[in-house]
């Protein structure tokens, strides 16, 4: 529609910078003099891998002739190449790379062959005098906090004069805000700012300096996945067209990133102990005082350290593995142990709160709506196999042991609000058995793991 009137042929010339590809059928070829015939199959496509230092430093000459190779009309492309990248830690290596062209940063695989970043919830206390977890404060108070989260790069880089008409926003889905919160790492009289820029009540921010090489981010998780939440989350760099002030903006060029929350992962009991949490229970008959002497001699040959935990801490509960159990998140470049809590809700209530959470030591609960609790939503419940294959399908971190009732039996069952974040953490695939013939009913009252040399 826009070629002069008698056209037959064109040619395409274009200034360095530019490649110029022409997407033909293998039945349409160039004339001699490397003309093309005008033909609606024909698909030019120019390319710029060289970000422009100018406003309109690239040129593509398209001629038109006519039947006797007479030039008709010349039409002019005046481009400029600038540079809007959204870069995370997509090989998993622990930092993020240089560059991610022709990357598909948009999905996420498992495996350790997959690709995709990880993102950490931020469930630790690094922060002196904070509260509760990290991820309840929506400011960063410590180095040490910066180091649980996942590094996010934007790069831009072109002439200063376009960005006066072009914005740079980076944006997160509404759906996903409220997972995530994300911090801007910029310079204020030469001393670190850390100003959070997306989260649950921000959904886009625009780049005040654009243009000017790499802008860092820190992005932390604020929920494990769970019912209604896969764990993925995504965040986008967008290029908008803004030619007057007040206009909201028209897209030109997107680039899409995705993360996924890391699972809590449950530890097996065959693993070599760090350390051991025990209860001491020194009055009346029920003491065990012998019990933990006999502890504090098998731990001492194993090299393990034991802590002891007071009556006045415990409120003379001593059934601490029905109250917590302990797991661990790990993503490329940090790994930390997380102790979730379980509704049990006795004695112990507050212990795992107050007396493990804490520098890189982790935090989670979960409670039915209500807290109506029975005897199975106590972590005497809960177990893990070590690493195990079944029917050809492997479970290398193991699988999660429910103890419950029989399928078609009603009675007493974990509370659901454990069981869905449970199986929302999608690694160690929980497996409810039948407990509920024992009074308690828990599982491991009747099963449990052990090392053994030959590994049966």
């Amino acid at each position: 529609r826009s070629t002069p009137r008698g056209a037959a042929s064109f040619d395409v010339h274009a200034t360095p910078a530019v490649t110029v590809h022409v997407i033909h059928s293998p039945a349409t070829k160039p004339t001699m003099d490397a003309r093309w015939p005008l033909d609606p199959d024909i698909e030019v496509v120019v390319t710029i891998d060289v970000t422009s230092r100018t406003v309109d430093d690239n040129q593509v000459k398209i001629s038109y002739y006519d039947r006797e190779g007479r030039e008709l009309a010349v039409a002019w492309l005046y481009l400029t190449c600038v540079e809007v990248s959204l870069d995370v830690d997509w090989s998993r290596s622990g930092r993020v790379k240089s560059k991610s062209q022709g990357k598909d940063k948009a999905k996420w695989t498992w495996g350790p062959d997959g690709h995709g970043a990880v993102l950490l919830v931020n469930c630790d206390r690094d922060s002196p005098g904070a509260g509760g977890t990290d991820s309840g404060q929506a400011d960063v108070r410590t180095l040490a906090d910066l180091q649980d989260m996942s590094v996010m790069l934007l790069r831009t880089q072109g002439p200063s004069a376009i960005f006066t008409e072009y914005q740079v926003v980076l944006h997160v889905p509404e759906s996903d805000a409220d997972k995530v919160r994300v911090f801007h790492a910029v310079r204020a009289d030469a001393h670190p700012l850390y100003k959070p820029v997306l989260g649950p009540d921000k959904l886009s921010y625009v780049l005040d300096h654009a243009g000017h090489g790499d802008s860092t981010f820190y992005v932390e998780g604020l929920a494990f996945p769970d019912r209604g939440f896969s764990g993925l989350v995504s965040f986008s760099a967008s290029l908008l067209e803004v030619p007057h002030k007040d206009s909201p903006g028209t897209p030109i060029f997107t680039d899409t990133v995705v993360f996924r929350v890391a699972p809590w992962i449950m530890t097996p009991n065959t693993q070599q102990p760090l350390e051991v949490f025990v209860c001491s229970i020194k009055q009346g008959s029920d003491s065990n005082e012998a019990f933990l002497e006999g502890l504090r001699v098998l731990l001492r040959k194993a090299n393990c350290k034991l802590t002891v935990c007071s009556e006045q801490d415990t409120r003379s509960d001593r059934w601490i593995q029905d109250e917590l159990e302990f797991g661990y998140v790990e993503a490329p470049h940090k790994t930390f142990p997380v102790v979730f809590d379980s509704p049990r809700n006795r004695g112990l209530k507050d212990f795992a709160f107050k007396k493990i959470l804490g520098p890189d030591f982790g935090y989670v609960t979960r409670e039915p709506p209500g807290k109506s609790v029975t005897s199975l939503d106590s972590f005497g419940n809960l177990d893990v196999s070590p690493p195990v294959t079944v029917r050809g399908k492997e479970y290398p971190l193991g699988r999660i042991l429910i103890g419950s009732p029989l399928p078609w039996a009603s009675g007493r069952r974990m509370c659901r609000a454990v069981r869905d974040f449970l199986l929302a953490q999608e690694v160690q695939a929980p497996l409810e058995v039948y407990s509920e013939w024992l009074s308690v009913g828990h599982v491991d009252e009747f099963l449990t793991f052990v090392p053994a040399l030959d590994r049966k």
